[in-house]
């Protein structure tokens, strides 16, 4: 046992007298694009790992955005020259970096407490964020064991620029010693590797944000950031080990390594594969145990797992077969490195993505172990990598995405996003104005010299609603693009207010379907209750009925129509809001009725159900029984009231039908009352209605508008005849 530890040690001595002299070949080869080194609140460069870090006030093409920000730097003892400074925050600050080459970048930050700053950094709480990216939330070394921290991620960057901010929280302050934004090759890191339980695999890293929480160098010493080409640090494994014993440490002559086109000293150095962690003496029974190296790790999230191999221990191929598992799971059966790269001393590697161990203690661990069917009973790793994933918030560190933890600092794309929108909404904008302004003037041109003596609701269909709001060319058929949007036709909701009041159209609530589309009970924020009617876009009746119930129910006011209170029209919906009746006149004989069917529509409906238990609506439609009652009007008043009892939603006609219908019928009334007695009027003699005696009528009263209207411009509203005073008049209700 002494002898085995003694040749460890012996090998870890003889690699580091050599490691100079291997390393120059293999940390030479890439040159980042973008390398930015930075000492926070220096005022002169520093040295650290055969690197030179610059003053943050020093380079040209960094930014630095602070209301307030102060640097201390202290003369204490370090393991690093790069923590003697710092940059202080009271309020949120960034830095900008400009990106030369879009991809991955190290974003590696340096942190430690300056015992003399003036302020107490050791309680300082703060968040660290990317564009995209929550880097540490709310972090404090309150709840760090160690006077200083360095921190690594990996971050596809796809613009021109990399914003790094410092948010501090309530009261407190932020601080960063040193940064590094470096530039990574575009191979090192793929977009796809193996999930495992089940292995499957798994997509879309390039999007993901990384964080190196371990990197080992199996068997092998420390390799610091200045001893690989992309300025990594690997720890040797053996605190890892679950059993010390169960491992031997090997080595080879680094220059050995025999380097392949996909695999580089990029993607590890010379040294990581030339060290390896093989089996030992465990003093167990069954020789065939696994060597397992436990790690603690968030079970909130998954990790990026790449395991390094290299066949350095054995004497010819094919010799040596071992399984390798990941938790619990199998990663790769039956291995033979030398098969996988057809010779000795060849570099390989294979990554997976795990999620941790459902195990209390959070740990997600790593083992090699000989293959059952192998001659010799042997395994080996060299180099291990473990990276957390940024989870669906984009968060390496809680569940906050930095748009909630930073909401007042949007990135570049989206600033120069809003600006193009605002440019593109205004011209929009002055284009329909212009075409709504020659519509109008089109419009009054036609209409000055006509005169109307009844303003006849449209028939539903291809038709469109003859108002101010939307005209129609008798001769086209084609309507004028004239917006709904005006401050008399009730309240505009926004969409999430809609969504908010029917708990995102909770199937719950449903109240019916109908031709128009589907209605919901709601609930407004003051606590009215609603009943929300959503349009279905595709249906031709439903976009007639939304237009036409805007425009003249939000100016009908009587005791016998649900009242509009508003609609929603925002992303293209067809959304009418409602005054909710709870307990309606009819719905308790109808239940199969609509919901918010118009008052209207129910007192006609009630009528005849009336009369059709009494088995007289057949024999009113009978224009030969009809008596001395007009028989076209009575047959079309009839054939409303009779639609109205249709059994789905879709075969009732809608509020402006049946005003159509009504204003029709008496229309015939009145051509053949005008050769009759007065007593002959036909509603006369329709029993059980009960019609409220007429109030005064205002002919200067729009059924549309509302308001005055004197001028013969305004023909096209013209008045509505009496019988329907009640429902423009609001004093009606």
């Amino acid at each position: 046992m002494v002898k085995m530890k003694l040749g460890k040690w012996v090998s870890i001595v003889l690699a580091v007298v050599l490691f100079e002299f291997v390393c120059h070949r293999s940390c030479a080869a890439f040159v980042p694009v973008d390398n930015y080194l930075i000492a926070c609140g220096s005022s002169q460069n520093v040295t650290f790992q055969g690197r030179t870090f610059v003053p943050d006030t020093e380079q040209s093409s960094l930014s630095l955005k602070s209301g307030n920000s102060v640097v201390a730097s202290s003369n204490a003892s370090f393991p690093s020259p790069v923590y003697l400074s710092a940059r202080i925050f009271s309020t949120v600050a960034s830095y900008k970096f400009e990106i030369e080459q879009r991809g991955r970048h190290w974003v590696r930050l340096y942190f430690s407490p300056l015992p003399k700053s003036g302020q107490n950094l050791n309680s300082a709480r703060f968040t660290v964020a990317t564009d995209k990216f929550v880097l540490l939330n709310n972090f404090t070394f309150k709840n760090f064991k160690g006077s200083f921290m360095f921190k690594e991620y990996a971050i596809n960057v796809t613009s021109n620029t990399l914003t790094l901010t410092f948010l501090p929280s309530n009261n407190s302050v932020a601080f960063v010693n040193a940064i590094e934004v470096v530039s990574i090759p575009d191979a090192i890191f793929p977009d796809q590797a193996l999930a495992l339980n089940p292995s499957a695999p798994f997509s879309g890293l390039t999007a993901l944000g990384f964080e190196t929480v371990y990197r080992l160098n199996m068997g092998g010493p420390l390799i610091t950031a200045q001893n690989d080409t992309l300025g990594r640090t690997w720890e040797n494994d053996e605190k890892y080990l679950h059993v010390n014993s169960s491992a031997v440490s090997v080595s080879v002559n680094p220059a050995s390594i025999k380097y392949t086109a996909l695999i580089t000293s990029e993607t590890a150095p010379n040294w990581v594969y030339a060290t390896a962690e093989a089996m030992g003496n465990a003093n167990v029974a069954d020789v065939s145990f696994n060597m397992t190296w436990v790690f603690s790790v968030n079970p909130n999230f998954k990790y990026f797992v790449r395991v390094h191999f290299c066949d350095i221990t054995s004497l010819a191929m094919n010799n040596l077969v071992f399984n390798l598992y990941i938790n619990d799971d199998i990663a790769i059966a039956s291995v033979d490195l030398s098969s996988l790269t057809t010779d000795l001393n060849v570099p390989y590697y294979k990554d997976f993505i795990s999620n941790a161990s459902s195990d209390p203690s959070d740990t997600l661990t790593v083992s090699v172990g000989p293959d059952s069917v192998a001659d010799i009973t042997n395994a080996t790793m060299n180099g291990l990598e473990v990276m957390k994933i940024s989870n669906e918030a984009g968060s390496l560190d809680g569940l906050s995405s930095v748009k909630i933890l930073i909401p007042n600092s949007p990135s570049k794309k989206n600033t120069v996003g809003i600006i193009i929108g605002s440019v593109v909404g205004a011209v929009v904008a002055v284009v329909l104005i212009g075409i709504c302004y020659c519509c109008l003037v089109k419009r009054k041109s036609k209409t000055t010299h006509q005169g109307h003596s009844w303003l006849p609701l449209p028939l539903y269909g291809n038709s469109q609603t003859m108002t101010k709001m939307s005209t129609t060319s008798q001769k086209s058929g084609t309507a004028s693009c004239i917006s709904l949007t005006s401050s008399n036709l009730g309240r505009i909701f926004m969409f999430q207010e809609i969504l908010d009041a029917t708990n995102k159209f909770d199937e719950s609530l449903l109240l019916g379907v109908g031709g128009f589309g589907r209605v919901y009970n709601g609930t407004l924020e003051d606590g009215t209750k609603v009943a929300v009617k959503r349009g279905n876009p595709r249906s031709e009746q439903g976009l007639a009925e939304f237009r036409t119930e805007i425009e003249m129910l939000s100016k009908l006011r009587h005791r016998h129509l649900v009242s509009l209170i508003g609609y929603c029209d925002e992303r293209s919906e067809m959304i009418l809001v409602y005054e909710y009746m709870a307990n309606g006149p009819l719905r308790s004989h109808l239940p199969a009725l609509n919901p918010v069917l118009p008052r209207e529509q129910v007192n006609i409906a009630e009528w005849a159900m009336t009369w059709q238990k009494k088995g007289m609506l057949d024999q009113i439609m009978d224009p030969n029984l009809s008596g001395k009652v007009n028989p076209a009007s009575l047959k079309k008043f009839g054939e409303t009231a009779e639609k109205c009892l249709a059994e789905y939603g879709v075969d009732r006609p809608s509020m402006g039908d049946v005003l159509w219908n009504l204003e029709y019928a008496l229309q015939l009334e009145e051509t053949s009352s005008a050769l009759m007695e007065p007593e002959d009027n036909s509603t006369n003699h329709i029993p059980d209605i009960q019609l409220t005696p007429l109030e005064p009528f205002d002919n200067s009263v729009s059924m549309i508008d509302g308001g005055n209207s004197g001028t013969d411009e305004d023909g096209v509203d013209v008045a509505t005849s009496a019988v329907f005073s009640q429902l423009v008049n609001p004093r009606g209700r």
